[in-house]
């Protein structure tokens, strides 16, 4: 499936869908206790079918972006590491430790979730070249969640995109109801863009 670059011809500037699809309406603010670092990789700036823009724009209190792979720009972690709480590295390498109710009770909150965002590859490296992010501990979601994201082509039913990831992650450190409001979101963003794509009007059909 084709990922699709935003050219802002007859879109919406804050939901990059057309006009006539527009979703602002229902991007509907609110806090939590926990804190996100958006570790974006520059590409996907350029890509409507990036779902971490959705996160900022959601939870704008808690959550920031910075951007990495900039040719002149140099990535610098030190601001990310400034920001309050237990800082948890969210992606599945192969010390990462999974985050339940064990976890939460060794290692107590509030938490800073940091989670790199682009393509598998690109993420990965992410953890492995910035020298504070490998003292960090990484964490993963239990096994079993299937995604939902279908804007692009998932080698694995099991992996997440960066909202859904962040959507599940704050379910087991803040409560359900916060994986449930994120997500009702998103799956109307994901039928939306999918109509759009296809023009098919099943994609809106509950």
């Amino acid at each position: 499936m084709t990922q699709t670059r935003a050219s802002g011809k007859d879109r919406c500037p804050n939901c990059r869908l057309n006009n006539n699809l527009c979703l602002c309406s229902i991007i509907i603010p609110f806090e939590i206790t926990s804190n996100i670092s958006l570790i974006v990789h520059v590409n996907e700036l350029k890509l409507t079918s990036n779902s971490a823009q959705f996160i900022q724009k959601l939870l704008p209190t808690n959550a920031e972006t910075f951007i990495r792979g900039q040719v002149y720009n140099t990535f610098e972690s030190t601001e990310i590491v400034k920001r309050e709480g237990r800082p948890i590295f969210l992606y599945p390498h192969d010390d990462a430790l999974e985050l339940n109710d064990d976890f939460k009770e060794s290692f107590p909150g509030p938490y800073h979730i940091i989670i790199p965002d682009g393509n598998w590859h690109q993420a990965r490296r992410v953890r492995k070249r910035e020298a504070a992010f490998k003292e960090m501990v990484a964490v993963k979601l239990p096994d079993g969640l299937l995604g939902e994201y279908k804007l692009r082509r998932a080698l694995q039913p099991e992996w997440l995109s960066t909202f859904e990831a962040v959507a599940h992650t704050l379910g087991i450190i803040e409560g359900p109801e916060i994986t449930e409001r994120l997500m009702k979101f998103f799956r109307v963003w994901v039928k939306t863009t999918m109509y759009n794509r296809s023009k098919d009007d099943t994609w809106l059909k509950d």
